[in-house]
């Protein structure tokens, strides 16, 4: 599991339990892009080897 799928599934968790999660979504998704744009070495691709990506 990558950081960005324990994120999601934190989120969504807490979503179904009824709190408003977006702003928290938003925020999580500026992380984002903030580290692809940095190159921050965060692996952001979510890839299996059910999805055909490559396993490091």
């Amino acid at each position: 599991m990558t950081w960005p799928e324990l994120c999601e599934r934190l989120l969504t968790r807490l979503e179904a339990q009824g709190e408003n999660m977006s702003t928290e979504r938003a925020e999580f998704g500026v992380l984002m892009v903030d580290c692809a744009m940095r190159g921050c070495g965060a692996d952001l691709n979510c890839k299996s080897e059910q999805k055909g990506g490559d396993m490091k």
